[in-house]
This record gives C-alpha cells, structure tokens and sequence, in this order.
C-alpha cells in the first residue's frame, strides 16, 4: 500500500534519528495519533482492516491494523480502548455480545438490536445502506449452499428454493455440510425443514474448503461454505440466494469507540463507503484474490478505490436525478403562471 505523505515524513526523521531514539518506522509525532484499527486473525478480517485503513487514508487519516488473534480479542481491544477503530458482524455480535442463539436471517433486522447494545457500551455501529436484493449492500458474509458454475447443468439454480426442487428430482444427490453444522438443531435441521427437503437425503461431512472440492469434483452437487468464502468465489462456484433467510445474518459493519468518533468525527465520513457500498458479491472477489496469493494489502488499496468510485458515482447519479425532478417541477410551475 502506498504510505501516506506524513508517513513517509515520520520514516524518514525515523531512518536519520535511529541511533540516538531507536525510533522505528511506525513512530508518530506526539500531537498525531493514529487510528488503530482492530483485525482478527482470518483472512476476511484481515482483509476489511486494510480496507478500512485504505479509506482512511484516503482522506490523510493516519492509519494503522492492530493484529489480534480472533474476532474476541479484537472486540475486547476495541471495547478496553486499545483500538479505535474494528470491522464487526451482526451475526457475531448477536451471538457473542448479545448472547442470544436467534440470530434473524434479515439484514436489517440484524443490525438495529446490535447497533443498541453498542450505544449502551460505548460503542457506535456505522449504519449501512439497506438496499433491497441480494445484488445491494450491505454485504451479508452468512452461510450459503455454492452448485458448480457452466458448464455444469446445476449451474441454472440460483436460489436454495430451486436447490430443494433440484434434490427431490435427485434423492441419490449428495450435499456436502460441515460435520458441526449438521449436527445442531439450527443448523441443517432448520435449514432441510424450512426448504422442504428430504430428511433422508444423503449428507457428506465436510469442512468449507472440502465441500468446494466436492462440489468441483462432483462428489457432492451442493456443497456448504459462505456468501464470501474466497476458495468458492476462486473456483467459480455459484453461491445460491437464501431466499427464506433461513440463514443468520452476518452483515459486516464498522465499529467505532464513541470518544474516538466525538474527537474525531471525519472518521465516520471517511468511512461511510464500506457499509454504503459494499456487497456480498464484491467482498467475495476480493477474498478469491486473497486465495491466488495477492497480498492483502494490495488488494485493500484496490478495494477502497473501487468503494469511493462507487460512492462517487452514487452521488453524481442522485444530484442529476434531483436536478432533473427540480427541472421538471420548474418547468410545471412556469406552465402554471402562464396558464393563469
């Protein structure tokens, strides 16, 4: 990622300064802070801290990841104050913050009750732009059942209902379900009851990455992953749309400490563009960039670009829509007083 222009200043009085402070590169002047922002230890997380430090940086908000090794160290930072700044999920916070198994499959749904919960501990969830569909945001990085793509004759399904008409044309068809998953109550169990699908239907055993193999290989013609997994997006699986919401609702949203966005309230504008414009589909080919080996880093700084055009774009379309609608209406006025 190109570093910033006050970046490159405080490295360099670092390099000429070492032997005398032992300064390191990532040194700050005093009156600079910068944004600490909180990733866990997988890929995505990884991935949507880079993005929300790309964005930030953008505007020359200093920025900086803080690595955590999972998502409840992160929150726990986040909520100690040793970090500012954290890419959440509704789902997780619902189950983990909230304590509640229930997690609701719609997005919106999702997010008012943890948006609450955060006001009450001093946290603030940067509200996201609701759009209907599965092509909008916000991103939803839920569970989902991924067919093979063309040529594969699977390849015509798009959501689970299709799927489970699929199935019952094929009772000897094999689904491939992580082992914990199917076990719970609300998992397969609630998913095969809500779509109607055969209770004997055979089931393989398999992790996230082992159903996008069998799926691939033809061992199995659904396989369970998520919205975003990147091996999934990579191999050009096509993931189905949960058209119950059978599914909890993991919508990726960013945190901020509430002292943090008082101080510094450009920090919720500079990052506006994540829950504004970010899709499932658009976090899924990211993370398939992830799998081929590009470095996170890199393909963050793409990420933030590609939301601010999208942001922009939004933005020129809805001012010539207002200034069209303000000259139509002109237009009538005028009609109006000549009538008269």
């Amino acid at each position: 990622m190109d570093r910033s222009p006050l970046r490159t200043l405080v490295t360099a009085l670092c390099v000429a300064a070492v032997v005398v402070s032992g300064c390191t590169g990532s040194d700050l002047p005093p009156d600079v802070q910068a944004v600490r922002v909180a990733a866990s230890g997988d890929a995505e997380g990884r991935l949507l801290a880079h993005v929300l430090v790309a964005l930030l940086e953008a505007v020359e908000v200093e920025a900086e990841v803080r690595p955590y090794a999972d998502a409840r160290d992160g929150q726990q930072a986040l909520e100690l104050g040793a970090a500012d700044v954290r890419p959440g999920y509704t789902g997780e916070a619902w189950l983990e913050t909230l304590g509640r198994a229930d997690p609701p499959g719609d997005p919106q749904a999702s997010f008012a009750p943890v948006r609450a919960d955060g006001q009450r501990r001093g946290i603030v969830w940067l509200p996201p732009r609701f759009v209907e569909g599965p092509d909008g945001p916000p991103a939803n990085a839920t569970f989902a059942l991924a067919v093979a793509g063309p040529p594969s004759p699977d390849a015509d399904l798009r959501t689970v209902s299709q799927l489970a008409a699929r199935l019952s044309e094929r009772p000897e068809a094999s689904v491939c379900v992580d082992r914990e998953f199917g076990s719970r109550s609300d998992g397969l169990r609630a998913v095969l009851d809500a779509y109607l699908v055969r209770a004997d239907q055979p089931f393989l055993a398999a992790s996230p990455e082992e159903a996008v193999r069998g799926v691939l290989a033809g061992d199995c013609l659904a396989g369970l992953t998520t919205t975003t997994d990147g091996e999934a997006g990579a191999a050009g699986l096509q993931v189905l749309v949960d058209d119950l919401e059978v599914f909890p609702a993991f919508v990726p949203a960013v945190q901020v400490r509430e002292e943090v966005l008082e101080e510094r309230p450009e920090i919720a504008a500079a990052l506006a563009p994540f829950g504004d414009e970010l899709t499932t589909a658009a976090l899924r080919s990211w993370n398939a960039l992830v799998v081929t080996g590009e470095p996170i880093e890199q393909i963050a700084q793409a990420a933030a670009e590609d939301l601010l055009a999208r942001a922009a774009a939004r933005r020129a379309a809805e001012a010539a829509e207002a200034a069209e609608t303000e000259a139509v209406e002109d237009g009538a006025g005028s009609e109006d007083v000549a009538d008269g």
